[in-house]
């Protein structure tokens, strides 16, 4: 580089750097601050929340839009509790902070350092801004909850006015006399409508466009066909199986469902599709297109779950335990309902194209209704069969389980009851309400009971032991048999208790109660709920349980640590490691505790309430919980009683074989156990065997006749004791002249090593004994006085 340019080089960098340290203070001005962006944040969502109570203040809102409005809220609520889980963990560190520094000096207090102030000032600033911002975010969520209750309130209110809205009845002349009278300017109107639907179909048909869809139709139909062949061909019931298993019917089942109900509903939608893409269907005669294709949908499911779940001509499959005619009886009802069902939607839709008469459809919808609970009463008349009188000899019938078959029937006389009542009083709209519910709950519960026994069943075969994926987990995992089992009913219960609150909440979302609105005070309970100053939500109480898992666990990994590694190498004897082992164990689930309440936020001096709650229980019904607790520490600290211990508890003794928190377990002789509560250990009389040292004393009676040698006796004893190799030298084994009556009594006193051990010393010595005073020719028993006869005069 020539050096004429180094100067001007040297002086755009000096330019550079000096535009960098004028940016760098700049940038870090204009960058927010913490609670800057949380308030950015909360007035947006205050803004949106503004906007739903201005709409919400309307006084004609349809449902859809109150839905929609309810739907607006979920941001609103997601932004506060974002901003919320953000801030709150900054103010509790400020505050923490602001603690160590303590309040300023009272007044004539000595002053203090001015960094110490100065460090206050900003602490306390920082947390003034970031409690303010809190405050905003709980505020916004209170009243976003509110708006939401007011809106499911609404939304509630609505619903109860349309369904219970009273109209004239089926049986009211002036109905049948208002629909009558306008059927010819409605008849006029339909002519109209039709005529100029033509017009436009010809129109549009003209020339190649007509060649086009004759040829499309003309598919469709070849197509529906071919499909339906191939459909019956390849369902899953083969009839060469007699007894399938509730598993494969379920799977044919649903299998059978759906090849019957997805062919016509396919084929209706690409005639639909075909006739929009001629223009056949015009935006005006669109509503009743659509209407005509649920129409559709509606019969191919209802003959889909028929065939399905009832099997008509398939006993051998069929899921439900019913005879031939039942089952013919419910087809026929279900098929039939869904073709007036769906004829009244046409219907209604054709009317409101035409703009008929409102008594025309309010007619419609009430004869349809008498007509399903006519059809309802024909087909539930006669299915239990009346009962053989010949039968009547055998007493009452035995039912093995529950009835499910007539709780059903109760039900559905039940809604035959609501609909013709409904029908007759006036309350067209319930009854046709309940009519609609019918189907839709009768698609909901056909389609969880399917699915509820592939998963149950499913499940049950694919844990089995031999099954590959239970061979896969017990491999992996190291479960056994049973456990795999186990865990088999757990997953099955954790899966029908999810797929019928599902089903719960599709059969009860007609009715205005919806998943958003159930599940809002849980997700409120899962990210936090207010309690004084402290904030408790779902996600940290089940995060304080796992924390509190992983701390035992760990406890339970040192405490297996020191038994198996540490320990044993030590001189410490069995009783002392039980104490330590067991120590740690207290210590660690102490500690695990500990750590779960902090991180709830249950600090030492946030439990008085719950310490004088216990000091209350402990009153009244936990003192002896805590006194067999405490005794237990005693007992493990003053190690009075050790495990492994011989003590003697009234009258039983054994082996201490763990000192548990509120008892001790005693394995008895007789390998019995034995629970001793810890304060009658620590309140009450033990003997212990090994308190101090294992060394034990022997005391044997020996009874001899008045003629033997008392220096013999003693010289025939000690020699007995000679040959004994567990008795021991120090201590020297003695001879006690204990008393001479009519007999001579000694005892013979030594000592073992080991007291476990004067046991086979006894029976040992007792043998020597009887063979050294036998060789002896010393006699042990006296003889028998001879018998007084006493002789009385007269």
């Amino acid at each position: 580089m020539s050096t004429r340019f180094r100067p001007l080089l040297a002086a755009v960098c000096l330019l550079f750097a000096a535009c960098l340290l004028v940016a760098a203070p700049a940038s870090a001005q204009q960058q927010p601050t913490v609670a800057q962006a949380a308030s950015a944040k909360l007035d947006a969502a205050r803004a949106k929340l503004t906007v739903v109570e201005k709409m919400l203040a309307g006084q004609d809102i349809s449902d859809t839009a109150l839905q929609s409005l309810r739907n607006d809220l979920d941001p609103v609520t997601q932004s506060a509790q974002d901003t919320l889980s953000e801030l709150q963990p900054r103010l509790d560190e400020i505050k923490t902070r602001l603690d160590q520094l303590g309040p300023k000096p009272a007044a004539g207090a000595p002053p203090e350092a001015a960094a110490v102030a100065g460090e206050r000032d900003e602490q306390q600033k920082r947390f003034n801004d970031i409690d303010e911002q809190v405050k905003r975010a709980r505020l916004l969520l209170v009243e976003t909850e509110q708006v939401g209750n007011s809106i499911v309130n609404r939304r509630r209110a609505t619903f109860r006015q349309a369904l219970f809205q009273l109209s004239s009845s089926i049986l009211s002349p002036s109905l049948w006399i208002s629909a009558v009278s306008e059927l010819p300017r409605d008849a006029q109107a339909a002519r109209s409508v039709i005529g100029d639907w033509l017009d436009n179909a010809m129109t549009q048909l003209r020339g190649a466009n007509g060649w086009f869809m004759a040829l499309m139709v003309a598919a469709i139909a070849l197509g529906y066909a071919i499909a339906k062949i191939v459909a019956n061909r390849i369902l899953s019931r083969k009839p060469t199986i007699k007894e399938p298993s509730r598993l494969a019917k379920a799977l044919a089942a649903i299998w059978v469902a759906m090849v019957t109900a997805v062919v016509p509903i396919v084929a209706m939608m690409l005639l639909i599709e075909a006739a929009r893409a001629f223009s056949i269907v015009t935006p005006r005669t669109e509503p009743v297109a659509q209407v005509i294709f649920e129409a559709v949908r509606r019969i191919a499911i209802t003959a889909g779950v028929v065939r399905g779940l009832l099997a008509p001509n398939n006993g051998d499959w069929r899921l439900l335990d019913l005879t031939d005619e039942t089952v013919e009886r419910l087809a026929r009802l279900a098929i039939a309902v869904a073709f007036i069902v769906s004829g009244l939607k046409v219907i209604e839709a054709f009317n409101d194209l035409v703009a008929a008469n409102v008594r025309v459809s309010v007619l419609l919808r009430a004869v349809v209704s008498v007509m399903v609970a006519v059809l309802m009463i024909r087909a539930l008349y006669g299915v239990a069969p009346p009962p053989d009188p010949a039968d009547d000899c055998f007493g009452p019938p035995i039912v093995p389980q529950r009835d499910w078959y007539a709780i059903w029937r109760v039900c559905a006389w039940a809604v035959i009851v609501i609909i013709l009542g409904a029908s007759l009083i006036g309350y067209i709209a319930l009854a046709t309400f309940f009519v609609d519910q019918l189907i839709w709950v009768t698609f909901v519960g056909a389609a969880a009971f399917l699915l509820h026994i592939i998963a149950d069943d499913g499940l049950a075969g694919a844990f089995q032991p031999q099954a590959a994926v239970g061979r896969a987990i017990m491999n992996s995992i190291g479960l056994k048999g049973d456990g795999l089992l186990q865990l088999s009913v757990v997953l099955r219960g954790l899966v029908s208790v999810i797929l019928w609150i599902v089903a719960a909440l599709l059969v009860l979302a007609p009715w205005g109660i919806e998943s958003d609105d159930m599940l809002g005070s849980v997700r409120a309970a899962f990210f936090g709920f207010q309690v004084g100053d402290l904030t408790i939500s779902l996600a940290t109480v089940f995060s304080a349980l796992l924390l509190f898992i992983l701390g035992f666990l760990i406890t339970r990994a040192v405490q297996n640590w020191l038994e198996g590694s540490l320990l044993p190498h030590t001189h410490l004897d069995l009783g002392l490691r039980a104490s330590i082992r067991t120590s740690v164990g207290y210590a660690g689930v102490l500690l695990s505790l500990g750590i779960a309440f902090a991180h709830v936020g249950l600090g030492l001096e946030k439990l008085a309430i719950v310490a004088g709650a216990l000091s209350i229980g402990i009153g009244f019904g936990l003192q002896s919980v805590v006194n067999n607790f405490v005794s237990g520490l005693i007992l493990l600290w003053e190690r009075a009683v050790r495990v492994g211990d011989w003590i003697v508890v009234g009258d039983e003794q054994g082996y201490v074989r763990r000192i548990n928190v509120r008892s001790t377990e005693i394995e008895t002789f007789d390998r019995a156990t034995m629970i001793v509560p810890n304060s009658n250990m620590v309140s009450g009389v033990v003997k212990n065997w090994v308190r101090s040292d294992r060394v034990g004393r022997i005391k044997i009676p020996v009874v001899v006749t008045m003629a033997a040698d008392p220096d013999q006796v003693r010289n025939v004893l000690l020699e007995a004791v000679k040959g004994q190799e567990m008795v021991l030298k120090t201590p020297a084994p003695n001879v006690v002249f204990a008393s001479m009556e009519n007999v001579l009594k000694f005892e013979l006193i030594c000592f073992v090593s080991d007291v476990e051990k004067s046991a086979k010393v006894r029976s040992d010595l007792n043998f020597s004994i009887l063979r050294c005073l036998r060789d002896a020719k010393i006699e042990m028993n006296a003889p028998a006085p001879a018998p007084v006869v006493v002789k009385l005069s007269n």
